[in-house]
């Protein structure tokens, strides 16, 4: 590959990039794109760096066989499974892993496959079981499952997101599509559920030379009070973001306890998260590792040292409300293990939180 070859595969990582973050399948730094350039590398996204800020010499090459790579940048924590992936495909040359919200919620039901439908095609997607991300076993477990089923270009890793592959760009960013599809049509025929995803913000504040600064200057004294209950017992927060959408009301109205059911949601959120019968209760459950703290009928508000970081913890909140609601109707779900989900978050806070304050990638 000459060095002219070299940058435009770079540059196209990037543009796969803002492509599939611009219509919803990529969000933040969560997520990785990979490019085979010959028979024992493969070019990956950087860790901890926004897809907009992307820019060529932050992708890094890796070698496929002992995972080493080079340059200042550090590849996508997720390498193993790039690594696997083009082990077991020979003809694959692209692979997008996304955290895209339907599909992810759906891989979180406890099904070996997920059999749904995309325009007039039936649909076949194979979920390898859960394994924490990564490590040796998650990309062991897509390995074997790409073995399986040999004719799959599209996987589901249980309680985590999808792995998409193609013999070029084009391909992995259409199964990444399709399948996103075909796990809405899933969860809507299967689980009697047709909910939209995303922020809706509504009484949000933040500090400001120790100010706390309502968002809307009509916010209410009851509001407020939960407002100031939150800085005074979370001196960490700067940031709140009241998130009433759909799922959150939702969850806020008929639950009592949510155990993460996605790996993100571990991460960024906590190891559990209690919603409280009434306002007495909601005060007791402002903890200090619980980056949400639900209302009674009225969503739950979203925490954050920065306005990234409650808005990240909104948006995971909201894509785990859907997988608790598509577990409950669905019957049967698989949660994380306590153990798991205390590893990822300690880990994340340790590591991945701290990452642009040093400017590098995760």
């Amino acid at each position: 590959m000459t060095d002219k070859e070299y940058l435009k595969t770079q540059e196209n990582i990037i543009n796969i990039s803002r492509q599939l973050h611009d219509i919803g399948l990529l969000v933040r730094t969560w997520g990785n794109i990979s490019c085979r350039i010959d028979e024992d590398h493969f070019l990956i996204t950087p860790s901890g760096i926004k897809y907009e800020d992307l820019i060529p010499e932050m992708i890094v090459p890796v070698n496929i066989k002992d995972l080493t790579y080079v340059g200042d940048y550090l590849p996508s924590s997720e390498l193993k499974v790039h690594a696997a992936a083009y082990r077991v495909r020979k003809d694959c040359n692209f692979i997008v892993h996304t955290h895209q919200v339907y599909a992810s919620c759906a891989g979180t039901l406890g099904m070996k496959k997920i059999f749904s439908y995309y325009e007039d095609d039936d649909m076949t997607i194979p979920v390898a079981p859960y394994e924490a991300p990564g490590t040796d076993a998650l990309a062991q477990s897509v390995s074997r499952t790409l073995k399986k089923f040999k004719t799959s270009n599209g996987i589901i890793m249980s309680n985590h997101g999808t792995l998409c592959l193609g013999t070029n760009s084009d391909e992995a960013v259409y199964e990444a599509e399709m399948m996103e599809s075909a796990a809405c049509n899933f969860l809507s025929d299967v689980c009697k559920m047709d909910m939209p995803h995303g922020v809706e913000e509504m009484f949000s504040s933040h500090l400001e030379n120790g100010r706390i600064i309502y968002k809307e200057k009509d916010t209410p004294e009851r509001v407020k009070s939960i407002h100031k209950a939150i800085y005074a017992k979370r001196p960490d927060v700067k940031y709140i973001i009241h998130n009433k959408s759909e799922a959150v009301m939702m969850v806020s109205r008929r639950a009592s306890h949510m155990k993460p059911l996605l790996d993100d949601f571990a991460q960024l959120i906590g190891t559990s998260v209690k919603i409280p019968a009434n306002d007495a209760e909601l005060y007791h459950q402002i903890k200090k590792n619980v980056n949400v703290v639900f209302v009674p009928d009225d969503g739950a508000y979203c925490l954050g040292a920065t306005a990234d970081d409650a808005e990240a913890v909104g948006i995971v909140l909201d894509k785990g409300c859907i997988a608790y609601i598509a577990v409950m109707r669905n019957g049967e779900g698989h949660y994380i293990s306590f153990f798991d989900c205390l590893k990822m978050n300690r880990h994340y806070k340790k590591t991945y939180s701290k990452l642009a304050d040093i400017g590098v990638s995760q």
